[in-house]
């Protein structure tokens, strides 16, 4: 089978490049990105399946050149500017990049071949603030967002859905919750206390944790189950839908501190820090995940105390 996956530098590509190889060992994958991607840990015969291609987003003609070589069946569409801080401190180009990258890619699967099946990941984000009664979050329930970043993934969301119903595109959307794993950049709230927990552990860092609100609470899925998530979506998906990608359990960054530093043997200080602190922020954001369980039989699998240690343990090995 062909793939295209945009966003190939990332952390989530990584896990769902090893997992696509798991289950399919004769895929052929393009890998589109402007940044230069470490696949250092895949062997040598999924390097001789990757071809890996500079593309910018917001280049149509690039784009059309892409996807005229590359004919994949399936498109995992991962690019963005992830970072709900980053939305904050630039939102026009943050807004602007997110919309416009996907819109563009729409638009040339319609110019080269409608019948590509695309996966437009979404955020939690989405659903912004919302009342205690609606938790837990269902597909059906209105979108409220919160941030910059959230308002371009509504955006997103609804341009594909506009796009499956008037074009006649092939495409699943998600809104996937907060993912961890091992890889995963210190931008990101559980990496970055379990990167500041092994840098205690190895005594490069007096015992005091930095950290915004740890009072919110978030619905946190290891990246290694949401990769098994996107693929079963694109094989068992339905077009013009909308699928939560969530463990449907929720935790306060306190109750995550508390499992890290248990993991590591540790007692630290948690100060809070205003720098990490954002200017609205949700604070419960629990998902559903009966929908996609209905329809592909999608379950997480690996335990968020499991998920937690390997991702101390990378950090511990990283540093």
């Amino acid at each position: 089978m062909r793939y295209l996956i945009t966003g190939a530098a990332g952390f989530v590509a990584g896990h769902l490049i090893e997992h696509i190889f798991r289950t399919d060992s004769e895929a052929a994958i393009t890998c589109l990105d402007l940044a230069e991607p470490d696949y250092s840990f895949l062997d040598g015969k999924m390097h001789d399946s990757i071809s890996l291609i500079k593309t910018d987003l917001l280049s149509m003609s690039d784009l059309l050149k892409t996807l005229e070589s590359a004919r994949p069946r399936f498109i995992i569409h991962l690019a963005s500017f992830s970072s709900v801080a980053y939305s904050w401190q630039h939102p026009i180009e943050s807004f602007m990049n997110n919309s416009n990258i996907f819109l563009n890619l729409l638009d040339a699967v319609k110019a080269v071949d409608p019948c590509i099946r695309v996966l437009s990941v979404g955020s939690s984000e989405q659903y912004g603030i919302i009342t205690p009664e609606m938790i837990p979050l269902r597909e059906t329930a209105p979108q409220n967002p919160a941030s910059p970043y959230a308002v371009a993934r509504v955006a997103q969301e609804q341009m594909g859905a506009v796009f499956a119903h008037g074009f006649k595109l092939d495409i699943v959307s998600t809104r996937s919750f907060n993912h961890f794993g091992p890889r995963q950049t210190e931008r990101f709230v559980l990496s970055g206390l379990a990167r500041q927990v092994a840098q205690i552990k190895k005594g490069r860092q007096e015992p005091v944790i930095r950290a915004g609100d740890i009072r919110i609470i978030r619905d946190f899925i290891d990246v290694r189950d949401v990769v098994k998530a996107y693929l079963l979506l694109l094989r068992k998906g339905t077009s013009g839908e909308v699928y939560n990608v969530c463990s449907g359990t929720g935790r306060t960054i306190a109750e995550c501190l508390d499992t890290l530093m248990r993991i590591a043997d540790i007692r630290c200080e948690i100060r809070k820090s205003d720098s990490l602190v954002r200017p609205v922020d949700n604070p419960v954001i629990v998902g559903d995940n009966g929908k996609i369980h209905a329809w592909t039989g999608w379950l997480p699998k690996i335990s968020f105390e499991s998920g937690l240690a390997d991702l101390f343990e990378y950090w511990m090995r990283r540093l």
